[in-house]
Protein backbone atom coordinates (compact mmCIF):
# COMPACT_ATOMS: atom_id res chain seq x y z
CA UNK A 1 0.00 0.00 0.00
CA UNK A 2 1.30 3.43 -1.14
CA UNK A 3 0.53 6.42 0.98
CA UNK A 4 -0.33 9.70 -1.48
CA UNK A 5 2.13 12.36 -1.39
CA UNK A 6 -0.21 15.13 0.05
CA UNK A 7 -1.03 13.14 3.43
CA UNK A 8 2.94 12.52 3.25
CA UNK A 9 3.02 16.42 2.87
CA UNK A 10 0.58 17.68 5.49
CA UNK A 11 2.26 15.34 8.43
CA UNK A 12 5.06 16.69 7.57
CA UNK A 13 3.85 20.25 7.99
CA UNK A 14 1.77 18.98 10.96
CA UNK A 15 4.56 17.41 12.88
CA UNK A 16 6.66 21.14 11.70
CA UNK A 17 4.01 23.49 13.29
CA UNK A 18 3.25 20.87 16.00
CA UNK A 19 6.87 21.57 16.96
CA UNK A 20 6.77 25.03 16.71
CA UNK A 21 4.03 25.38 18.61
CA UNK A 22 6.28 23.81 21.33
CA UNK A 23 9.35 25.84 20.87
CA UNK A 24 7.38 29.04 21.35
CA UNK A 25 5.14 27.96 24.56
CA UNK A 26 8.88 26.69 26.34
CA UNK A 27 10.09 30.01 25.23
CA UNK A 28 6.83 31.79 26.84
CA UNK A 29 7.37 29.99 29.68
CA UNK A 30 11.00 30.95 30.32
CA UNK A 31 10.42 34.62 30.04
CA UNK A 32 7.76 33.79 32.63
CA UNK A 33 9.87 32.30 35.16
CA UNK A 34 12.93 34.49 34.75
CA UNK A 35 10.70 37.50 34.67
CA UNK A 36 11.90 40.22 37.35
CA UNK A 37 9.50 41.59 38.97
CA UNK A 38 10.77 44.63 40.30
CA UNK A 39 10.74 45.92 43.88
CA UNK A 40 7.70 44.01 45.89
CA UNK A 41 7.26 47.33 47.90
CA UNK A 42 5.15 49.48 46.42
CA UNK A 43 5.60 53.52 47.41
CA UNK A 44 8.14 55.50 47.64
CA UNK A 45 11.41 54.73 49.39
CA UNK A 46 11.87 55.75 52.64
CA UNK A 47 13.99 58.92 53.28
CA UNK A 48 13.26 60.22 49.50
CA UNK A 49 11.87 63.71 48.86
CA UNK A 50 7.61 63.68 48.38
CA UNK A 51 7.03 65.04 44.79
CA UNK A 52 4.18 67.67 44.91
CA UNK A 53 1.05 66.86 43.50
CA UNK A 54 -1.92 68.43 42.11
CA UNK A 55 -5.59 67.32 42.15
CA UNK A 56 -8.83 68.27 41.62
CA UNK A 57 -11.15 68.42 45.08
CA UNK A 58 -13.64 66.17 45.01
CA UNK A 59 -16.55 66.30 44.75
CA UNK A 60 -16.48 69.94 43.91
CA UNK A 61 -13.73 69.73 41.20
CA UNK A 62 -12.05 72.78 43.27
CA UNK A 63 -8.00 72.66 42.73
CA UNK A 64 -6.00 71.78 45.32
CA UNK A 65 -2.20 71.24 45.72
CA UNK A 66 0.11 69.27 48.10
CA UNK A 67 3.43 70.68 48.32
CA UNK A 68 5.44 68.66 50.42
CA UNK A 69 7.97 70.44 52.58
CA UNK A 70 5.78 73.13 53.25
CA UNK A 71 6.16 72.84 57.26
CA UNK A 72 2.96 70.11 58.01
CA UNK A 73 3.25 66.66 57.86
CA UNK A 74 0.77 64.43 55.56
CA UNK A 75 -0.61 60.86 55.23
CA UNK A 76 -1.37 60.51 51.55
CA UNK A 77 -3.36 57.47 50.91
CA UNK A 78 -3.61 56.04 47.25
CA UNK A 79 -7.03 54.41 47.55
CA UNK A 80 -9.76 52.65 45.41
CA UNK A 81 -13.76 52.76 45.97
CA UNK A 82 -14.29 49.46 44.78
CA UNK A 83 -11.52 48.04 47.33
CA UNK A 84 -12.51 46.60 50.50
CA UNK A 85 -9.43 47.10 52.41
CA UNK A 86 -9.28 50.80 50.97
CA UNK A 87 -12.70 51.23 52.39
CA UNK A 88 -10.98 50.34 56.24
CA UNK A 89 -8.00 52.70 55.21
CA UNK A 90 -10.52 55.18 54.51
CA UNK A 91 -12.33 54.20 58.07
CA UNK A 92 -9.36 54.03 59.97
CA UNK A 93 -7.92 57.38 59.13
CA UNK A 94 -11.26 58.60 59.90
CA UNK A 95 -11.61 57.43 63.16
CA UNK A 96 -8.30 58.76 64.19
CA UNK A 97 -8.73 62.50 62.64
CA UNK A 98 -12.06 62.51 64.64
CA UNK A 99 -10.37 61.59 67.92
CA UNK A 100 -8.20 64.18 67.50
CA UNK A 101 -5.16 61.62 67.20
CA UNK A 102 -3.37 62.61 63.83
CA UNK A 103 -3.05 66.32 65.41
CA UNK A 104 -1.36 68.66 62.93
CA UNK A 105 -1.06 66.29 60.16
CA UNK A 106 -2.89 66.64 56.62
CA UNK A 107 -4.75 63.62 55.51
CA UNK A 108 -5.19 63.20 51.76
CA UNK A 109 -6.84 60.62 50.01
CA UNK A 110 -6.60 60.07 46.50
CA UNK A 111 -8.10 58.40 43.82
CA UNK A 112 -7.81 57.65 39.93
CA UNK A 113 -11.23 56.75 39.18
CA UNK A 114 -13.79 58.95 37.95
CA UNK A 115 -15.33 61.10 40.80
CA UNK A 116 -19.09 58.87 40.57
CA UNK A 117 -17.45 55.91 41.56
CA UNK A 118 -17.57 57.67 44.84
CA UNK A 119 -21.41 57.14 45.41
CA UNK A 120 -20.01 53.07 45.78
CA UNK A 121 -18.72 53.51 48.83
CA UNK A 122 -20.64 54.40 52.15
CA UNK A 123 -17.15 55.10 53.30
CA UNK A 124 -15.95 57.54 50.91
CA UNK A 125 -19.06 59.16 50.76
CA UNK A 126 -18.77 59.57 54.86
CA UNK A 127 -16.15 60.46 55.68
CA UNK A 128 -15.29 64.38 55.46
CA UNK A 129 -10.99 63.57 54.52
CA UNK A 130 -10.53 65.76 51.81
CA UNK A 131 -10.68 63.55 48.92
CA UNK A 132 -9.01 64.48 45.40
CA UNK A 133 -7.90 62.94 42.17
CA UNK A 134 -4.65 63.51 40.86
CA UNK A 135 -4.78 65.52 37.30
CA UNK A 136 -1.34 64.51 36.04
CA UNK A 137 0.26 60.93 36.29
CA UNK A 138 3.61 61.96 36.29
CA UNK A 139 3.10 63.84 39.42
CA UNK A 140 1.99 60.41 41.10
CA UNK A 141 5.04 58.34 39.24
CA UNK A 142 7.10 58.74 41.78
CA UNK A 143 5.09 57.48 44.44
CA UNK A 144 5.05 53.83 42.95
CA UNK A 145 1.27 53.61 43.70
CA UNK A 146 1.15 49.85 41.94
CA UNK A 147 -1.26 48.69 44.43
CA UNK A 148 -4.34 50.20 46.87
CA UNK A 149 -4.25 50.85 49.58
CA UNK A 150 -1.11 52.63 49.60
CA UNK A 151 -0.43 55.11 52.32
CA UNK A 152 2.54 57.24 52.57
CA UNK A 153 3.79 59.08 55.78
CA UNK A 154 5.50 62.65 54.98
CA UNK A 155 6.88 64.92 57.23
CA UNK A 156 6.83 68.45 57.51
CA UNK A 157 9.98 68.93 55.24
CA UNK A 158 8.76 66.84 52.48
CA UNK A 159 10.48 63.85 53.53
CA UNK A 160 8.91 60.06 52.82
CA UNK A 161 9.35 58.55 56.49
CA UNK A 162 6.94 55.43 55.62
CA UNK A 163 5.37 54.39 53.28
CA UNK A 164 3.60 50.62 52.36
CA UNK A 165 0.54 48.79 52.33
CA UNK A 166 -1.82 49.74 55.20
CA UNK A 167 -5.67 49.57 55.88
CA UNK A 168 -5.92 48.85 59.48
CA UNK A 169 -6.44 51.38 62.78
CA UNK A 170 -2.86 49.88 63.78
CA UNK A 171 -1.14 50.26 60.69
CA UNK A 172 -2.20 53.92 60.24
CA UNK A 173 -0.98 54.76 63.77
CA UNK A 174 2.54 53.43 62.89
CA UNK A 175 2.57 55.78 60.05
CA UNK A 176 1.23 58.91 61.95
CA UNK A 177 3.95 57.58 64.73
CA UNK A 178 6.89 57.56 62.10
CA UNK A 179 6.03 61.67 61.59
CA UNK A 180 5.71 62.81 65.46
CA UNK A 181 9.12 60.62 65.93
CA UNK A 182 10.52 62.47 63.08
CA UNK A 183 9.08 65.85 63.60
CA UNK A 184 10.16 65.57 67.33
CA UNK A 185 13.78 65.05 66.67
CA UNK A 186 13.82 67.96 64.59
CA UNK A 187 12.94 70.14 67.41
Amino acid sequence: MRIPVYLEVAQWALLFGLGSLVVVLYRQLGRLLSHDPGPANPGPAVGTRAAPIRYARLPDGAAGQLAPGDGQPALIAFVDPTCPACEQLVGSLGALAATGELPGIRVLLLISDPPGYLSISAAFQDTSLEIGRPLAAAEVASYRATSTPLLVAVDGSGVVRAAGVASTLTAVQEHAAFIARESEAAV
